[in-house]
């Protein structure tokens, strides 16, 4: 039998590889109730070899597919990194690029609309001293800058320079305690200098009393002493304090400036605007404040803190009164006589 069977066997095989197919597909055209007796022999000596041959394949193909074909997706894959980075580099370069030319393109037009010749420069430092605050810039004498020299940028007054060397020179902020700003509020024309208080806020000092100053007021520089521009905002009045007596009365002021995102800067050289033109520009700066106003008076505090019965004058009026309840309590000199009208006699 083993004989005939090792004789044979490449018949056999054959008969079995063609049987094989045929009872397949007659068994899928019959229930599985319907399986005759060959039918079941025919699966049952199939089965084992169609599931190790699925195997096989299965296991093939699913190990070319994630390790041998991978070995190019996973080159593909770096290069698309790579590529990704340098896109991502690119567009946070050109997003920089865009905000440098937004504030430069202020600047720009800052310098147009208030007539002076300026040199740009760059913030390079900072000091971090609480008691000096002082910024550094990469321009100096060899770029015509000098000392007291105004600095400002589209905001508004920053300071001015205190020391110059061939490329740097060091500017001293209003924010600090020694720079002193002469500047009037753009509605009353109230006038005070502007001193440095903390590192955000100044202080408006030297303010009379019987002035007309209101939290949400806008501050200018004078032009007085010839350093800074007439009419280049200098902050925002926050806090007023006005007591019942004194002369003086203590006023908060923000700078227009944000110091903590300061990065281009105007160095003024000089100044061409006329008092005409200023007035155009105090006009514009009135007309945005009061835009703006709506938006901003519930966030600005009032803090004023004066006596509910005392109601000081107001303006040029209220110092005449002043002035005038003074005159009521002078003495006359040392050899005069007062008649009955009130007149006086040597």
């Amino acid at each position: 039998m083993l004989k005939l069977i090792k004789q044979y066997r490449f018949y056999l095989v054959l008969l079995l590889f063609l049987l094989i197919p045929v009872l397949s597909i007659d068994s899928t055209n019959r229930t599985p109730r319907d399986y005759r007796f060959y039918d079941k022999a025919a699966l049952l000596i199939t089965t084992p070899f169609q599931v190790a041959i699925h195997w096989t394949l299965d296991t093939a193909v699913t190990f070319y597919e994630n390790y041998l074909a991978l070995w190019k997706t996973r080159e593909e894959n770096l290069s698309l990194i790579d590529e990704n980075r340098k896109l991502v580099n690119t567009i946070i370069n050109l997003r920089e690029l865009e905000q440098e030319n937004i504030r430069l393109r202020n600047l720009l037009q800052f310098k147009e609309n208030y007539k002076i010749q300026t040199v740009v420069a760059r913030m390079i430092a900072k000091d971090v001293s609480s008691e000096f605050r002082a910024i550094r810039i990469n321009r100096g004498s060899k770029n015509g800058i000098e000392p007291n020299m105004a600095v400002i940028n589209s905001e508004g007054v920053i300071g001015r320079v205190l020391r110059v060397s061939d490329s740097t020179a060091d500017v001293v902020t209003i924010l600090d305690p020694l720079s002193a700003v002469d500047a009037y509020i753009m509605r009353s024309r109230a006038r005070g200098i502007v001193e440095g208080l903390t590192d955000a806020l100044c202080q408006l000092k030297f303010a009379l009393r019987v002035d007309d100053i209101q939290p949400g007021d806008l501050l200018l520089s004078s032009g007085l002493g010839g350093n800074f521009p007439k009419g280049i905002p200098v902050g925002t009045v926050i806090k007023v304090m006005r007591k019942s007596f004194g002369i003086t009365q203590k006023v908060e002021v923000k700078p227009s400036v944000d110091f903590s995102k300061l990065e281009e800067v105007l160095v003024v050289t000089k100044v061409d605007a006329s008092p005409a033109h200023v007035a155009l520009i105090e006009k514009g700066l009135a007309e945005s404040a009061g835009k703006t106003a709506a938006g901003t008076a519930d966030h600005v505090k009032t803090g004023v803190s004066a006596d509910h019965d005392v109601k000081p004058p107001v303006g040029a009026a209220g110092r005449d009164v002043k002035a005038a309840a003074a005159a009521d309590h002078v003495k006359p000199p040392v050899g005069t006589a007062t008649d009955q009208r009130g007149a006086t006699h040597p």
